[in-house]
């Protein structure tokens, strides 16, 4: 993983370091998680880090949520797609029972938390199995989405401070 960031920091060089955390938090691999280290790691303002964090993953997950379901009843008509679409929606299953447990809560957690498959793009690929209405949906994973932000971006502070106090004499 960490050499994927590296190597996404890398073909990202040379633009705007609020860009590059805008971008890679609208990886549905990274999100805002990923930008909130890099933005830390170039040195942003953590309010900066935050925002661009914030308006990358919400640029990226947004359509989803709000056109996914509408898509996906027309492309069930090619069977290609359909194959797609019935193995993402499998694999998100799995996870929407976890999150159908304590509903719009259970996005808001469910996008907090960061372990590897979990996120805002799983928990907007649970809303709309379990049904969940858009507008609900949309606040529980924005929420989400703000939280991990803030943890993350507090984690890689501590990293960094810790890095500086082993590294002077």
């Amino acid at each position: 993983m960490n050499q994927l960031a590296t190597s996404a920091v890398e073909a990202l060089r040379g633009l705007p370091p609020e860009l590059i955390v805008f971008l890679i938090s609208a990886l549905p691999i990274f999100e805002i998680r990923g930008g909130a280290i890099v933005g830390i790691a170039l040195g942003l303002p953590v309010w900066r880090v935050l925002l661009f964090g914030f308006l990358g993953n919400i640029a990226s997950v947004t359509p989803i949520l709000l056109f996914l379901e509408p898509l996906s009843k027309w492309l069930r008509r090619n069977r290609l797609a359909d194959k797609l679409l019935h193995w993402l929606f499998t694999r998100v299953e799995k996870k929407a029972e976890q999150i159908n447990r304590w509903g719009p809560y259970g996005l808001v957690i469910f996008t907090a938390i960061p372990l590897p498959v979990s996120g805002a793009w799983t928990a907007t690929l649970a809303s709309i199995l379990l049904g969940i209405r858009r507008l609900r949906a949309i606040a529980s994973i924005y929420a989400g989405i703000i939280i991990a932000g803030i943890a993350v971006s507090a984690l890689a502070l501590l990293g960094v401070a810790g890095y500086r106090m082993t590294a002077s004499p």
